[in-house]
């Protein structure tokens, strides 16, 4: 019977019966969860209740069978049950009508309040004809209501935690929505950065590979351009000094001292060659500022080499020549 009942006022009204504990103040228990939301409040009820009661005893002595002192005293120990007369201060207190359920789905009892009014009823539950439970209806606040706190409605606290509520998670979602599209910015912008340094050291790697290439073959050059001014230059020389001597042996038929003069001649024609030839050779080396200093250093030694052994050996040469003309003009 119980289960049915709770069930059908859950189906059809839409109300759920809270359990009060059973230690004789169920009755202010039940109140005082719909006035104060908390069932531990029932002291308060109680005393309320009995103070009203005795300011108003000429009102409510005629329902009583005993003393109304007497009758107060005892209603005023937590343990004391409560009845009809406790329910009708409680809705004159708290200008609240009272709903009382027993096993039916509309209400078996309804005590109004002095005066008209719009408050919401509060609702209870009569069980064994000996415990009260709280009526609640969960989509209809009614706490405080009958306190006389000035401009309250009933439910706004819940509705203004509920928007607070509701905007604090907006913001944590707002924030944690920009904090996660700056970590992917910042995550695009460090792989954007590490793939350009990665393409300046790839491009510097091959610019240097570019580099060393080109100065290997810059060096290969500046090696073989020695060897080959080298070569000519010898060549030149050994023209030079053919052409000179030819020269020299038309001419020898003269006397000694035109013979002499010629020889002077000769010298300083071939100094003369030689100076344009390495002044040539001076202004092809200057072209070739990438060769090796020591390199060029070496080929200049070689070269003044061959010139002075084969400047001596043409001067051997016309003084023997020199010599033997000498001797045949003697005989």
């Amino acid at each position: 019977m119980e289960q049915n009942f709770c069930r059908a006022l859950k189906e059809k009204k839409g109300f759920i019966i809270k359990p009060m504990k059973e230690d004789g103040a169920c009755l202010f228990r039940a109140v005082a969860d719909q006035i104060y939301g908390d069932q531990e409040m029932h002291s308060t009820i109680r005393s309320h209740c009995m103070d009203y009661i005795a300011k108003n005893a000429d009102y409510f002595k005629q329902y009583m069978t005993e003393d109304i002192e007497r009758y107060l005293a005892r209603k005023r120990q937590d343990n004391c049950f409560g009845n009809h007369i406790e329910i009708i201060a409680i809705a004159e207190i708290y200008n609240r009508p009272i709903e009382v359920y027993e096993y039916s789905l509309e209400p078996k009892n309804t005590f109004q309040a002095e005066f008209q009014t719009d408050n919401e009823p509060i609702r209870l539950s009569y069980h064994g004809r000996m415990h009260y439970n709280s009526v609640v209806n969960p989509f209809k606040a009614t706490i405080g209501v009958g306190l006389g706190l000035p401009q309250l409605i009933p439910g706004l606290a819940e509705k203004n935690l509920l928007n607070e509520a509701l905007k604090k998670s907006e913001e944590f979602h707002i924030e944690k929505t920009m904090l996660d599209d700056k970590l992917k910015a910042s995550d695009w912008e460090a792989t954007n950065e590490e793939l350009m340094e990665m393409v300046a050291r790839e491009s510097y790697l091959q610019w240097l590979k570019d580099n060393e290439q080109r100065d290997s073959v810059n060096m290969l050059q500046a090696n073989a351009a020695p060897a080959s001014c080298s070569s000519w230059s010898s060549n030149d020389l050994t023209n030079c000094f053919s052409r000179e001597k030819l020269k020299f042996s038309s001419s020898s038929k003269s006397s000694p001292a035109s013979n002499a003069k010629a020889s002077s001649k000769i010298s300083s024609s071939v100094s003369t060659n030689l100076n344009k030839e390495f002044e040539d050779i001076d202004l092809f080396a200057l072209t070739n500022q990438t060769v090796d200093q020591s390199t060029l250093q070496d080929d200049e030694d070689i070269l003044a080499r061959v010139l002075a052994e084969s400047q001596q050996e043409y001067l051997d040469s016309l003084k023997m020549k020199h010599q033997k003309q000498n001797s045949s003009h003697q005989f």
